[in-house]
């Protein structure tokens, strides 16, 4: 049976290259929609991001984490970013003056005897001896080790591994290997493993260990006066770290590409968020989920095939009877090749119109499908239907491609088909061009879906880099797939989504499902019985809808004044108008007015709509 099947692929193989050969000859339809040529516009290129700078973040109120950088050349836009996606409030500063009254301080890249000046060191030491917290990465000389409690730093290469250890105060971030091991460099890159500082002798139990038994992070702390002060020194650069993995570079890291739990960057925030929280008594976050839920779920399906487009509106039909909105990736192909038949066609308009009255999204799945997106030329920015026309010839090969015609043009057909804006993307076979995010901010799309959550590491979403690189924002939101259906049997994997969606709801992450729409049945199912199972927890909605909430959540900024003993003022601002915005309270706190609409469960207070600011008033019960 094997040899047959062997000979059956080969067969199959052959039968699809003389197929994709065959079309190179034949008689295309060169005018699917004879009225539409476009778009006029060209797209400006050579594209840029923005250049990130520290004092872009330092609106907040002294109940922030003050993360002082001092070096603007480290990756610290990696950190706050990953701060900020937790829901952790934090506000960069230039100079230790500007964090003295914050209660957790972060000192970002490093804290050495050659960087900090002995009067900063001692205010640092005081910080901690006097009952605040500190956190500081790479601590070397200075007389800092007694404060953070070990007896040498050593600066290390290639360190592959980090592993939280079994402590009590773990177990809130750390509780499964999934979470608690944490490799640092992958067994197919030239040079395995990261460079950074391990801590020897520590005087307590440390936090994490590499694989040598050194501490990888390190916990000491002081009492004083009913106060107790906590100093942890971090042995990684977490915020290259963080913007290394979102940028899809590290090699096998996780231990799946896709459909399953693997939080390596989650952790690390989850225990900073741990310890801001020890140490800030007004320690307020901000939910990554909207409107006090559990968990953020995206129903996305691509369209990449013929039948695919026909079973859409199946699909539609469950998610609006369900009350929930998914987005449809929709792929413009108009050309005859390798892959398939053109499907994108006037006939088929009628659908994507159905899928918009239905309360769906239509987002682009690029014209081409090629796996070879991220091997294309840029191209000019002028690329224009009809004469763009690009040709699979195999799953390795395409011709009169180019990255900006993709995204282009696929976004230029689906507007004047369906009369709406497409604002996100997603590339076929999740191709991913370094170029990518600058492209398609200069082509007008706002959100993407082009990576998986083990890929960057994280089940949270954050801005995409220029380049994929380290110095510059593109302005594009990116939401990695979480489960998708073309690993083994999609039908048997239900519990297997479930288990991922749970464990992601810890820290109200996000959850993207990818579900092509070719066939029905099981996996329609599927569609259904996960709907039913997160109906009441999970926050449902389209890319765009959750894009935009998040962009004003990202922006948001808030403080808190004390009105009295019982009572407190949280004072908001936000960038523009948002419902359900979600603050995670201190135990004993309760809402008792300020926003219409707002309601509290538990610890978490969703507020109403806000738009330019807003104040909560809230009882503290002592």
């Amino acid at each position: 049976m094997k040899a047959v099947g062997i000979a059956l692929t080969v067969v199959l193989l052959v039968l699809a290259m003389y197929i994709g050969q065959s079309f190179v000859g034949s008689e295309q339809p060169r005018f699917l929609f004879p009225d539409l040529t476009g778009p006029v516009a060209p797209s400006p290129l050579p594209a840029t991001g923005y250049p990130l700078v520290t004092e872009q973040y330092n609106e907040g109120g002294i109940d922030a984490l003050a993360l002082w950088v001092n070096d603007t050349s480290a990756s610290w836009y990696g950190l706050v970013s990953g701060l900020k996606s937790i829901g952790i409030p934090v506000r960069t500063v230039s100079s230790l003056a500007e964090a003295a009254d914050h209660d957790v301080i972060m000192v970002y890249p490093s804290l050495t005897g050659a960087n900090t000046s002995p009067s900063d060191l001692r205010q640092l030491a005081d910080h901690v001896r006097d009952g605040g917290t500190l956190l500081a990465f790479s601590v070397i000389g200075g007389g800092m080790p007694d404060l953070f409690g070990f007896t040498e730093s050593v600066e290390s290469r290639q360190l592959t591994e980090i592993r939280f250890n079994a402590l009590p105060f773990n177990t809130q971030f750390a509780a499964t290997p999934a979470e608690s091991i944490i490799g640092l460099g992958g067994t197919g890159e030239a040079t395995t493993g990261l460079s950074g500082i391990r801590y020897l002798q520590p005087k307590h139990p440390p936090i994490a260990s590499f694989t040598d038994g050194a501490a990888a992070i390190t916990h000491n702390y002081f009492t004083a006066n009913d106060r107790t002060g906590h100093a942890y020194a971090l042995g990684i650069d977490l915020g290259h770290f963080i913007l290394r993995a979102h940028n899809g570079r590290f090699n096998n890291l996780a231990n799946n590409y896709v459909n399953s739990y693997q939080p390596k960057v989650d952790t690390f925030l989850r225990f900073i968020r741990a310890v801001y929280r020890q140490g800030e008594s007004n320690a307020v976050l901000l939910s990554p989920t909207p409107a006090g839920k559990d968990v953020t779920v995206l129903m996305t399906h691509d369209i990449d095939f013929t039948a695919s487009i026909n079973n859409t509106l199946a699909y539609a039909e469950v998610e609006k009877n369900a009350g929930i909105n998914a987005t449809y990736f929709i792929q413009t192909k108009y050309i005859t090749d390798y892959n398939d038949r053109h499907f994108f066609t006037p006939k088929k308009a009628s659908i994507l119109q159905s899928l918009l009255a239905s309360g769906m999204e239509i987002a682009s799945h690029s014209v081409a499908h090629s796996n070879e997106f991220q091997n294309m030329p840029i191209g000019s920015g002028r690329e224009q239907y009809p004469e763009y026309r690009p040709f699979v010839q195999t799953f390795t090969q395409v011709r009169d491609a180019t990255i900006t015609g993709e995204l282009r043009v696929s976004k230029f057909l689906l507007e004047q088909v369906t009369g709406e804006t497409i604002h996100a993307f997603r590339p076929g076979h999740l191709s991913l061009p370094p170029a990518l995010p600058q492209l398609l901010a200069a082509t007008g799309y706002q959100y993407s879906s082009s990576m998986t959550a083990n890929q960057a590491l994280t089940h949270l979403p954050y801005q995409a880099m220029v380049d994929r690189g380290y110095d510059q924002a593109s302005g594009i939101y990116e939401f990695p797939v979480s489960i998708e259906d073309e690993q083994g049997n999609f039908a048997n994997r239900l519990d297997q989504a479930i288990a991922v969606t749970e464990a992601v709801s810890q820290y109200q992450g996000l959850v993207n499902l990818l579900i092509h729409t070719e066939t029905t049945g099981e996996k329609l199912e599927f569609v259904q019985e996960y709907i039913d199972r997160f109906s009441d927890t999970a926050w449902f909605g389209t890319v765009s809808d959750f894009g935009d909430w998040w962009q004003v959540r990202d922006n948001t900024s808030y403080r808190i004044d004390t009105l009295s003993d019982s009572e407190k003022v949280i004072h908001l601002d936000v960038a523009d108008e948002i419902t359900g915005l979600t603050l995670e309270l201190p135990e004993g706190w309760t809402y008792t007015r300020g926003i219409p609409g707002s309601s509290q469960r538990g610890n978490r207070l969703s507020l109403g709509m806000i738009s330019d600011n807003a104040t909560a008033v809230i009882r503290v019960d002592q």
